[in-house]
């Protein structure tokens, strides 16, 4: 059920995107994205007795235009420091703790930050990220850590590491 549930909201995103409910070679590529992706995810256990994308999908819609946002917001930094006649950049590499455990969360936060301009994750280990910054805001900004509740609100902590630790 959860799995029709998942392909359904999926392809309903995919029409809304498109805007075609005519033309039948997009509706059938939805349709095909749709059942690869819910394929994908049962394969990563994504499906099933532990976290379901679909109890995130309120979530996940709320936080897009606070991303979109952010990046809007980066994208006019990075202008103004590139064109202003002393650039202001000093790019740095930042060690961003995370207390995310998820990896779903951490693939969104890594994704996230490298989608706001003046910051590119170059790696992510088990309880930090490496973030390239292009400036000291941008570093800041990452180290505030405002993306990473948002997204830990979004995503609860890995069920399997919760019931591990329950077992000791």
């Amino acid at each position: 059920m959860r799995s029709i549930l998942l392909f359904l909201t999926l392809l309903s995103f995919w029409l809304l995107l498109s805007g075609q409910f005519e033309a039948p070679f997009l509706i059938t590529t939805g349709v095909l994205a749709s059942i690869l992706t819910v394929f994908i995810c049962r394969r990563l256990d994504l499906i099933g007795s532990q976290y379901q994308p679909i109890e995130s999908l309120l979530g996940f819609l709320l936080y897009l235009p606070w991303l979109l946002v952010q990046i809007v917001r980066a994208s006019l930094d990075v202008a103004w420091k590139s064109w202003s006649p002393r650039p202001a950049i000093s790019p740095r590499l930042v060690e961003v703790p995370s207390q995310l455990k998820h990896p779903l969360a951490k693939t969104l936060l890594a994704n996230s930050i490298t989608l706001t301009p003046g910051t590119v994750t170059i790696d992510v280990r088990e309880d930090t990220l490496l973030i390239h910054a292009l400036s000291e805001r941008a570093q800041r900004g990452v180290l505030e850590g405002t993306m990473e509740q948002r997204i830990a609100k979004m995503v609860p902590e890995d069920p399997r590491a919760v019931s591990q630790e329950d077992t000791r």
